[in-house]
């Protein structure tokens, strides 16, 4: 059914980059965490002896993020080849099974939060590990979540006090590893269990093109499009397949950021009209319409900087699957441009978790400026704080789906989606191939490709043109050029017959381009230079022709993509400048200014 293959995190290596540094650091982090801490909730539970000291925050109230360790040690391992996390995941399943035999309450004490991780967690260890228990353990679990998941709910993805008190949120998240369960076994239950959560009310908006959804939480309802794809991939179904591509759709182009990053305040789909600008403003802006606005759960709140512009690690993580997903199935160039936004605007940009458990929990966007930081300063009403939380069980996720999300192949050839410098060994008709990207820098207008085959080879190489990509897009092969005219947005195809050592350039220049927040709030925007959100050094109102800005903006550094206005455009001190630099680059506890203010041609000039 699927177009394209992914490689199954496998036979992709990364080559040295900001990428695969973070993938290294986030892996060292994770092993470092004591087993016994990690286990230390289940042993209590079933009654064991349990040494050490449980960890703090979300993690030590219910070890929510138990699957998704399990999940992404059991892939980091099949991308890396390191056993030591092979070894980590085993122990850990081995010794939970072992509290699940003492004690069914470490099968019975899951919610549809918790149930749905450690479905996934499970089927990842069988999927890349090899281990069978997690099979078995799948069949407990989801026998116990059937018997106890309150069926009588609301359906509409609110996420109000009945789904809370009933321990349901997120419900709608449910099928994407069912319908995986029961393409891995076959077992029945899973697909009969799976169908009971479609989340009709919003695929049937989004396949009515009615975008009066409301609020909901931003990255569960992305995430929901996966079990949409997986709903497509079992049953065939044209209805799946529509949700997630208008789901695509209305996401990207009237709720996102710059960035790609989205859910202000983890809120998607809200009521107000120009939302994404209205939560940049603070309350002494005099252009806000009002200091409240409707959250996911229903309620009016007032907007809060503790709940940032995004939620990043796991909202990247719900964008990389539904890109794969999108780019398998359907084989459209057009879907790796959101994870591309995402890889370098967003987990680019993320500082390393450390062992406490702190990560950037949200990335900042805000016109009166932010800083990156892994402190949280929200409080739990039992005071416990945001240590170990949510985004410490996505964030290892997204680092090992790195590998996974550069290349895919058909029965012709490879695919080239996202420009990482990695290194790719396929197979065509039977014959070796390798593909590295051999670029010099980590984002680049320029990409360099070389092939290694044994002796001449025939196959396609077809490169993603990014949707930014508007210029003079060029490849070379070998030096000469190749005669394609490169479109955004669209696959470019080199058939020929490889040699040893051809290389192929990949040019697409970037451009500066300013990118209005939303269409109610146009004085507000991010400056762009091709795939690169830059932010400013201070909060600036300025005065410049926003739809030409290489007329007033100009380079001081190309490697580091340092720009620097022009005297004349800072108001209302014309004598001042500003200097752009790249989010991604910006260091911890450094203010940024990502969304200035622009003074409108129909103000009056000072």
């Amino acid at each position: 059914m699927d177009r394209l293959k992914d490689f199954r995190y496998r036979n992709v290596e990364l080559k040295n980059s900001l990428w695969e540094r973070q993938r290294r650091e986030t892996s060292e982090t994770y092993l470092a965490i004591p087993n016994d801490s990690l286990l230390y909730y289940f042993r209590t539970l079933a009654g064991l002896e349990a040494p050490g000291e449980g960890l703090t925050g979300w993690y030590g109230n219910g070890a929510s993020t138990f699957g998704q360790k399990l999940g992404a040690f059991a892939k980091l391992y099949a991308v890396t080849g390191d056993y030591r996390l092979k070894e980590k995941a085993v122990y850990l399943a081995e010794e939970w099974g072992k509290c699940a035999a003492a004690n069914k309450k470490v099968f019975d004490c899951n919610d549809t939060y918790v149930y749905e991780k450690l479905l996934g967690g499970f089927l990842d260890m069988y999927e890349n590990l090899g281990y069978e228990k997690g099979l078995a353990y799948c069949s407990g679990l989801t026998d116990s979540a059937a018997a106890r998941f309150k069926r009588d709910i609301p359906r509409d993805g609110l996420q109000g006090p009945e789904l809370c008190e009933n321990n349901m949120i997120e419900w709608y998240t449910l099928p994407e590893n069912l319908y995986r369960a029961y393409q891995l076994t076959g077992e029945q239950k899973y697909l009969d269990f799976a169908q009971e959560w479609d989340y009709t009310y919003l695929w049937d908006k989004l396949n009515n093109k009615d975008s009066a959804i409301g609020p909901r939480h931003a990255y569960s309802q992305v995430n929901s499009l996966s079990s949409a794809a997986m709903a497509y991939e079992v049953t065939g179904k044209k209805y799946y397949l529509d949700a997630i591509e208008n789901g695509y759709t209305e996401i990207t182009e009237r709720h996102t950021y710059a960035t790609g990053g989205y859910g202000p305040a983890e809120c998607l789909f809200a009521e107000e009209e120009g939302f994404l600008g209205e939560m940049l403003k603070d309350s002494w802006d005099p252009t806000r319409k009002s200091p409240v606005y409707r959250n996911f759960g229903g309620g009016l709140v007032g907007r809060n900087d503790n709940w940032g512009s995004c939620e990043v690690s796991c909202c990247a993580w719900a964008v990389f699957k539904i890109c794969n997903y999108l780019l398998r199935i359907t084989g459209k160039a057009k879907y790796g441009a959101w994870a591309e936004q995402m890889l370098i605007n967003g987990v680019a940009g993320q500082p390393p978790i450390d062992s406490q458990g702190h990560v950037m929990y949200y990335a900042d966007y805000f016109v009166d400026g932010a800083v990156k930081s892994v402190q949280d300063r929200r409080l739990q009403g039992n005071g416990a704080n945001f240590e170990w939380q949510c985004c410490t069980g996505t964030f290892p996720q997204d680092v090992a789906e790195y590998a996974n999300m550069l290349y895919y192949t058909d029965e012709e050839g490879i695919y080239v989606s996202q420009y990482m410098k990695s290194r790719a060994e396929f197979t065509i008709r039977g014959e070796k191939a390798v593909l590295e990207n051999c670029s010099e820098e980590d984002v680049s207008p320029i990409r360099r490709f070389r092939i290694q085959t044994r002796g001449e080879l025939p196959f396609r190489i077809s490169f993603r043109i990014p949707h930014w990509a508007k210029g003079e897009n060029r490849i070379l092969v070998n030096g000469e050029d190749s005669g394609l005219e490169p479109l955004p947005d669209s696959w470019a195809v080199l058939e020929r017959v490889w040699q040893e050592d051809d290389v192929i350039t990949v040019i697409c220049p970037f451009r500066l381009e300013f990118k209005p927040v939303d269409e109610k709030n146009k004085d507000i925007a991010a400056l762009m230079f091709g795939p690169v959100v830059l932010a400013a050094d201070k909060m600036t109102l300025f005065d410049g022709d926003m739809e030409k800005p290489e007329e007033w903006i100009t380079c001081v550094d190309e490697k580091e993509m340092l720009f620097r206005t022009l005297p004349g455009h800072v108001c209302p001190y014309p004598q001042e400048v500003r200097t752009f630099r790249p989010y991604y680059k910006i260091p911890v506890m450094e203010w940024y200014f990502m969304y200035v203010r622009f003074r409108m041609q129909t103000e009056e000039r000072a």
